[in-house]
């Protein structure tokens, strides 16, 4: 059976590599691809595909934030994810999506994915169930709460949110704290403001990230200026003119100036 698709991957050759073992196979018909967030909710309300193959790791939005998305369509798309990171893939196959594959792309690894799509679309009233049974998922569970990150180079580990006490910009990344260790994420301040941003973390300044649950005091300066003092470190960090007001809402303390 014929089925419509879209790719979206930040990375060009990823996306290129993809379109080209799926272009091998006569059922599964290419109509764009996007390489961010926006641009795929563009393509995918302009074409409305059948299948959307999703990488997970956008650095503008998530792939399951953008699942959750065109989750909300009329008729949504399948979601078949793709990510370097096993981890990832085997809980994002349990949540619901049809499908995940690896990076990098291996065509016999593919073709089972082409098939399960194919068969899926024989039979319309399975195609709707793996598709409410997505977006059920999706509504109802946060994901991935795990951070990829390097303690040695060429290592990947996975650090889970509740362990991160702050994140500071660093040159080239950001430097991940936890209680006894200190890790690098390859990535931008921004993109870990996204991420963490509903997890109970708080961006205070320019270059750090806190986990509100691990502050342990906070420190007037003068000129109405504020330090936050992290449990269990040493680290005192600004805070951002900008940001006191609301800080001080969230933690309850009272805006007198």
């Amino acid at each position: 059976m014929l089925f419509s698709a879209i790719v979206v991957d930040d990375e060009p050759y990823a996306r290129e590599e993809l379109i080209y073992i799926l272009s091998q196979f006569t059922s599964c018909q290419i109509v764009g691809e996007a390489g961010n967030a926006k641009d795929c909710i563009s393509l995918y309300s302009k074409f409305r595909p059948d299948v959307v193959f999703l990488d997970i790791e956008m650095p503008d939005m998530s792939g399951i934030e953008i699942a959750k998305i065109l989750a909300k369509f009329n008729n949504p798309p399948l979601i078949v994810f793709a990510t370097a990171y096993e981890d990832y893939a085997i809980e994002a196959f349990e949540l619901g999506a049809v499908d995940y594959i690896l990076k990098p792309f291996e065509e016999k690894r593919i073709a089972k994915t082409i098939m399960r799509i194919e068969n899926l679309k024989s039979n319309e009233s399975e195609w709707n169930r793996a598709v409410d049974r997505l977006s059920h998922f999706l509504e109802k569970k946060k994901v991935f709460k795990k951070l990829p990150v390097q303690q040695k180079p060429g290592v990947i580990s996975f650090v889970p949110y509740v362990d991160i006490f702050y994140c500071e910009a660093s040159e080239g990344g950001v430097r991940i704290f936890t209680l006894k260790d200190e890790y690098y994420f390859d990535g931008t301040l921004s993109e870990l403001e996204t991420r963490l941003k509903e997890e109970g973390f708080m961006r205070v300044h320019k270059s750090f990230i806190i986990n509100l649950k691990r502050i342990e005091a906070v420190l007037p300066w003068f000129k109405g200026t504020y330090w936050i003092v992290i449990e269990g470190k040493k680290t005192q960090i600004p805070v951002s003119k900008s940001i006191i007001k609301e800080l001080k809402e969230i933690l309850g303390i009272k805006c007198s100036n």
